[in-house]
């Protein structure tokens, strides 16, 4: 009988340590993650219809890409951070603008425009660290 309990009080002080070690390697993981965005080598390929935003991974939402009016040559794409423009601009198909993250630029390239007669445009950009 003290065999059996013995057995489960060591079942019992493994299932604690587990926990408890589990919690930790979560809060490490999570601060090794603010200093750069989830942005591969080969770069992010967005579409995204006009008057749209997109949250870019890795900055808990303080960085934002906004596609404004778009036209049939331009774009209007503006780059938040923090509820503050970084940039703004009107920009034609295969023209870049960059911003700066944590010392590192990216560039936000506006690869290709398509407006319909009717309804609302698209622009697609692509995103990667210079």
């Amino acid at each position: 009988m003290k065999r059996i309990q013995w057995i489960f009080g060591l079942f019992i002080m493994t299932l604690l340590w587990q926990a408890c070690h589990e919690d930790t390697q979560k809060k490490e993981k999570t601060t090794q993650n603010k200093n750069h965005l989830n942005i591969p080598e080969s770069g992010i390929e967005s579409m995204m219809e006009e008057n749209t935003s997109k949250i870019i991974e890795g900055t808990q939402g303080s960085v934002v890409v906004t596609v404004g009016e778009v036209t049939r040559k331009k774009a209007d794409i503006s780059i938040k951070r923090n509820d503050r423009i970084l940039d703004e601009r009107l920009i034609k198909e295969h023209d870049q603008m960059t911003f700066d993250y944590e010392s590192n630029t990216y560039i936000v390239e506006l690869k290709n425009i398509k407006k319909p007669l009717i309804g609302a445009g698209t622009a697609e950009i692509s995103i990667k660290l210079q």
